[in-house]
């Protein structure tokens, strides 16, 4: 992203807002390293981090990210085999491996998605985080249970140092040396304990002299009965240093082995951190993401600047802030804005720019929802007086610079920005060049934003398509009885405005002669443009209220259509029901004969077959009215067309297949009937299936008129479940009546569900006394033999 642009936009600042809201310095730091992203799903992912945490934190959740600085230089440090960390280098590790560990248990909270994602990639340490805890204090010193050893040792220094003192104060309580004392208590000089001895007595007390006070009239002196206590004492110190160096580098080794996963947690830590700050950022200020789109479309819907904000929270006067509502796009890819000096022009260009530099970003903007900014590749700024000095250009000069660079680098996926544009050098000259500048951007396909007083620039919008003009809007007021204008800050889309520079310099004390004078000058010269202006301006307003009073007309037909389509689809839903409840009906009928078939079945068991039979002939005239009577109710044929796959009926034909296609021009239909296209009229197919209707299928009724006696095999390989189970229980009826014995039924082995089905409803069917898997000459697992009561 271009550097300039970043600078002029003061996007930096933006970031120094946001950083402050981070806990970790290397967080901090993350933050401002923030820059527009080229890849689209970086955007997204970041916009649903924010968002995730968000909520999380709006729930009542902490991350529990702990304080922490910059580590990488540990890491380095702590590299090396056999490096050994001081103690405060290794207590640093401790907030960062609390916040990792507390992280990890934010999963819990955390929805499937890019924060989870990284969740679940911490280890966490909790055994070296308790260790380093219990083994150094916060001022760096070695606690006595960083080890075992260590305790020993430091118990044994406070039992020889007891000694030592007890000693030493038997010494300063004998009567015959207290001439030669010079005062009365026990201290330490070079690690050693001894007692404050006159030097003219120094020869009075045997023993080592380890220092001399600064006046020379001291000695401390280690009497030499507890030199060997004192060489005992040293000792235990040496083994102390060492064993607390062996502590040292026990924890530096355990973090030099982790250390991999440990920096891993680090840039996890950091990264949620930074997040975490554009949250609660985001919290604070109100901002919300950004929809991102392809189509060039820039809509800003009550966007508000976040340094502007800042400043008037600062003085309290939020409220005062005026929100931005901007369109640019679709058919109009430039925008002229126009108005007077301090009405708002550059921080309207400022706010389209931060916004836009935001959202690439991946960060939520302070905006209302409907927001949308598109995909960009650049965005580029020319805004403020570039003089410099240094390199000798003048005003003009830089800008002109400035606006070649824009020339070379802007492009399709462009959004360019100018503050002024046309500026510094005669008005004339100025706005010609400002015009062809203006016509090649948007000859590049770049969305161009501009703000100026040139009236030839707002004329170039009148009469260029792509253009649109743009005023910051001014309030008329009436001051002692003369006309004042100020500004409202509202940008008005759609009309050219005025710089009321007349008007402004006379509110600012100019002298009335001048102003008149002035006005005199404007009517002769450029007043003839400023009319011509206003008068396109009124034939546009006309031309905007037109508009509006057609798209209220397609909004009332769209009303319309969408109240025939919902009349249409309860048609649509009635004549289902009705199909649904005839075959619940039948369905219900069909219950009652199988009720009836068992009933049947018990007589079978008392021998009364010849009663059975007439029984079963009654049950079969049943069955068929049952059949004739949904035959009836799905005689009614299709009002339109169904859906592709569904089983249908020809009439004419009396054959069943699958609905293919409908041709609204020739009328026909295309039905798939064994394996074969058919073509035929709408209305001579007939529903097959409606749902509820399990298993039944009224292109299945045959017409018989009496009852035929089954062979001694069912084949039952290709059928689904439901309908194999009906034609196993009018084969059994069947079987039974004519006193067969024993049956085959066929199934094939497949998946196992068929035959699985099948041998599950034997068990349970009263017909039958048993039944077994087929020999390898009947068929093997393919086949199941019944044997009938």
């Amino acid at each position: 992203m271009d550097k300039h642009t970043l600078r002029v936009l003061e996007f930096q600042k933006v970031l120094q807002m946001i950083s402050e809201h981070a806990v970790t310095a290397p967080g901090r730091n993350a933050v401002l390293r923030i820059t527009p992203l080229e890849d689209e799903q970086e955007i997204l992912r970041s916009q649903r981090l924010v968002s995730e945490l968000r909520t999380i934190l709006n729930s009542g959740f902490s991350t529990g990210i702990e304080h922490f600085e910059r580590m990488e230089h540990l890491f380095e440090r702590l590299r090396p085999e056999e490096a050994v960390l001081e103690p405060l280098q290794l207590r640093e590790f401790i907030p960062l491996l609390s916040s990792s560990l507390s992280l990890k248990g934010l999963s819990y909270h955390a929805e499937e998605g890019p924060l989870k994602e990284l969740i679940v990639r911490l280890k966490t340490h909790p055994k070296i985080l308790k260790d380093i805890e219990r083994s150094i204090a916060p001022d760096g010193s070695i606690n006595d249970n960083a080890s075992e050893e260590l305790f020993n040792i430091r118990r044994s220094i406070n039992r020889v140092s007891k000694r030592i003192k007890r000693a030493l104060e038997d010494i300063l309580n004998r009567p015959e040396l207290k001439p030669h004392i010079q005062d009365f208590y026990i201290t330490e000089r070079n690690g050693r304990w001894v007692i404050p001895v006159k030097s003219d007595s120094k020869g009075h007390i045997r023993g080592v002299i380890h220092d001399i006070s600064n006046t020379g009239e001291t000695v401390f002196v280690e009497p030499t009965q507890v030199q060997h206590l004192g060489n005992e004492l040293e000792a235990l110190k040496a083994e102390e240093k060492l064993e607390e160096f062996r502590v040292l580098k026990a924890l530096s080794a355990r973090l030099r082995e982790e250390l991999e996963q440990i920096e891993e947690d680090y840039r996890i830590t950091v990264e949620i951190d930074k997040f975490q700050a554009i949250s609660l950022f985001s919290e604070k200020i109100g901002a919300l993401p950004a929809e991102l789109n392809h189509e060039g479309l820039i809509r800003i819907t009550g966007g508000r600047h976040p340094l502007l904000w800042k400043t008037l929270k600062r003085l309290g006067q939020e409220d005062h802030l005026v929100p931005l509502e901007f369109f640019l796009g679709k058919d109009k890819r430039g925008m002229v804005i126009t108005g007077s000096n301090a009405g708002g022009k550059t921080v309207t260009l400022k706010t389209v720019g931060v916004l836009t530099l935001m959202t690439l970003s991946g960060l939520p903007v302070p905006a209302s929802s409907g927001t949308t900014i598109p995909v960009l590749k650049n965005v580029l700024a020319d805004i403020g007086d570039e003089q410099s000095i240094e390199d000798n250009l003048s005003t003009f000069s830089a800008h002109v610079t400035r606006l070649r660079e824009i020339l070379e680098l802007s492009g399709p996926d462009s959004l360019v920005i100018i503050d002024e544009l046309g500026t510094g050098t005669d008005p004339t000259e100025g706005g010609a060049l400002a015009s062809a500048i203006l016509k090649s951007l948007l000859g590049k396909g770049s969305l161009v934003v501009v703000s100026t007083h040139l009236s030839m620039l707002k004329a170039l919008a009148f009469q260029e398509p792509l253009l649109i003009n743009a005023a910051m809007e001014m309030k008329q007021t009436i001051e002692k009885g003369q006309v004042r204008y100020r500004p409202s800050y509202r940008l008005r889309i759609g009309e050219a405005g005025s710089s009321h520079a007349l008007s402004i310099a006379e509110r600012l004390g100019m002298p009335e002669a001048i102003i008149k004078e002035a006005g005199q000058y404007l009517q002769e010269g450029s007043g003839r443009l400023e009319q011509l202006i206003n008068s396109l301006k009124k034939t546009q307003e006309q031309l905007n209220r037109e508009l509006e009073r057609v798209e209220g007309l397609k909004e009332e037909l769209n009303r319309l259509k969408e109240e025939l389509k919902e009349k249409q689809e309860e048609l649509k839903r009635k004549r289902d029901n009705t199909m649904k409840r005839a075959y619940e009906e039948a369905e219900t009928l069909l219950r009652k004969i199988k009720t009836e078939a068992y009933n049947h079945l018990e007589m079978i068991k008392t021998q009364e077959r010849q009663k059975a039979k007439e029984h079963l002939k009654r049950l079969q005239k049943m069955h068929e009215e049952a059949r004739r009577r949904l035959q009836t109710k799905s005689q009614e044929g299709f009002s339109t067309a169904p859906e592709p796959g569904t089983e249908v009926r020809i009439k004419n034909l009396n054959l069943s297949g699958k609905f293919l296609a409908f041709n609204k021009k020739t009328g026909r239909c295309r039905v798939l009937v064994r394996g074969r296209e058919v073509e035929t009229r709408l209305d001579e197919l007939l529903p097959v299936k409606v749902e509820g209707t399990e298993g039944f299928e009224p292109e299945t009724v045959r017409e018989k008129e009496e009852f035929t006696l089954p062979t001694r095999e069912l084949n039952l390989i290709g059928y689904r479940v439901d309908p194999a189970l009906s034609e196993l229980e009018r084969f059994l009826n069947d079987a039974s009546l004519s006193e067969l014995q024993e049956v085959k039924v066929i199934h094939g082995i497949g998946t196992g569900i068929l035959s699985r089905a099948i041998r599950d409803y034997l068990k349970e069917h009263p017909l039958v006394e048993g039944f077994r898997a087929g020999t390898r000459e009947e068929g093997g697992e393919g086949v199941t033999v019944v044997r009938l009561r």
